[in-house]
């Protein structure tokens, strides 16, 4: 099996498991995003199959974990939820 048909059958085999919610948000969701990410690991590391280290997220709830790649004009809850599951604070003292 090649590496791509690999990848998409961890994919359905995630969304078949945990449902097609964000888990961040609830949202209906099919997008598996890496919590180590592929940019860290290469695209050729078993991290990238493994399903503990994805999270399925809606598409707003993804974009928020790639800054920069989109604008949000309510940014809200959303914003907390993706800070929290990514591990990130933005305390200002």
């Amino acid at each position: 099996m090649g590496s791509l048909a690999r990848y998409r059958a961890v994919k359905k085999a995630l969304l078949e498991k945990r449902g097609r919610k964000c888990e961040a948000c609830g949202s209906p969701a099919a997008h598996p995003h890496h919590v180590i990410p592929c940019s860290k690991t290469g695209i050729a590391s078993e991290l990238v199959y493994l399903p503990e280290n994805m999270l399925i997220l809606c598409d707003d709830c993804h974009a928020l974990m790639h800054p920069g790649a989109r604008r949000y004009w309510d940014k809200g809850t959303k914003v907390a939820r993706a800070r929290d599951l990514s591990g990130r604070s933005r305390r200002r003292r």
